[in-house]
């Protein structure tokens, strides 16, 4: 394998681990202002205004940030049938359309999910709540979910066609 392929491969992986990490504190950060949203409400008679959204833009990063682990990991709903019904090399080309066909649908909309963000931040977008936060906020979570599994879309693409031998020992097949 290229050294720089492997620097490469490393990064993108290290960072799948990173964010996947970071999208279960996200998590559990929400279940806490949740908790706390429903005590300040329903027994102190308090209730806050940013709550709502704050929890939106939590599950929003944690979904889009969580992405790129789980597709390391092939976590995503898969059809297994096919797998037991396809000869492994039918397989290994089933996998490889999909990634790449993934990979075009994903990067597409990380760009345009990028120039959305560009113009949210440029025009000054919040919300029409009270706390009105600034909405390229959630937007650029996105878009870096999206950039990031397009990159391990790249990473699983180029190992199975570069270095299948890599990827059939992970599946089993080596």
């Amino acid at each position: 394998m290229h050294p720089v392929w492997r620097a490469f491969r490393r990064t993108i992986r290290a960072i799948g681990g990173v964010t996947g990490n970071l999208s279960g504190v996200l998590i559990l950060v929400s279940c806490i202002a949740i908790t706390n949203e429903v005590i300040w409400r329903y027994f102190l008679h308090r209730p806050h205004t940013w709550n709502l959204e704050f929890n939106v833009f939590l599950l929003v990063a944690a979904t889009f940030l969580a992405a790129n682990y789980t597709q390391m990991k092939r976590g995503h709903v898969g059809t297994e049938v096919l797998e037991t019904l396809m000869s492994p090399r039918w397989n290994r080309w089933r996998i490889l359309t999909g990634d790449v066909l993934s990979l075009l649908l994903c990067g597409f909309l990380s760009v345009k999910v990028w120039e959305y963000t560009a113009k949210a931040w440029g025009e000054g977008w919040t919300t029409d709540s009270v706390w009105a936060p600034h909405l390229g906020i959630p937007f650029s979570l996105i878009a870096l979910g999206l950039t990031l599994i397009s990159l391990e879309y790249i990473v699983q693409i180029v190992d199975e066609v570069v270095y299948p031998e890599i990827t059939g020992a992970q599946r089993g097949r080596a």
